[in-house]
């Protein structure tokens, strides 16, 4: 496990800046489109989803992620002759560690928000880090 440290530091460090990186183009777009319109009432929930540009700041930060993932795990996992179970580890503590530290950096929000944010900060990053090494382990694979 303490092999493992290094790698897990650095995926929580680039992951959580990524995420924040694209929360902040988010907070943008919401303030551009509130020039734009003025705020009336209680938005429903699709209408803000389109007022944050959630659909592809998420897809922006899914794709990072699974490149990031792509080239991490080829250099760090499969070349250093860790295990499948050390993969498993890897995702987990890294969206683990990840969505607390985004909880914490929410705690003045409501539960929704906090949620919601840890949502998708750990949803686009297991996707990502799943298809990132099964793929750096395909290329690996087929190149010995």
């Amino acid at each position: 496990m303490t092999h493992l440290i290094l790698p897990i530091g650095l995926g929580v460090l680039v992951s959580l800046v990524v995420f924040l990186y694209f929360e902040s183009k988010a907070i943008a777009a919401k303030r551009a489109s509130q020039r734009a319109v003025p705020e009336e009432g209680n938005i429903p929930l699709p209408e803000n989803l389109k007022r944050y540009d959630t659909d592809r700041n998420v897809l922006f930060y899914t794709l990072a992620m699974f490149v990031f993932t792509l080239f991490f795990s080829y250099f760090m996992f499969f070349s250093k002759g860790l295990t499948l179970v050390d993969v498993f580890l890897y995702t987990f503590l890294t969206t683990f560690i990840g969505s607390v530290i985004i909880l914490a950096l929410k705690l003045q929000r409501s539960i929704l928000v906090k949620v919601f944010a840890a949502f998708l900060y750990g949803a686009p990053l297991i996707g990502a880090s799943i298809f990132g090494f099964l793929f750096s382990y395909l290329i690996y694979t087929g190149l010995k």
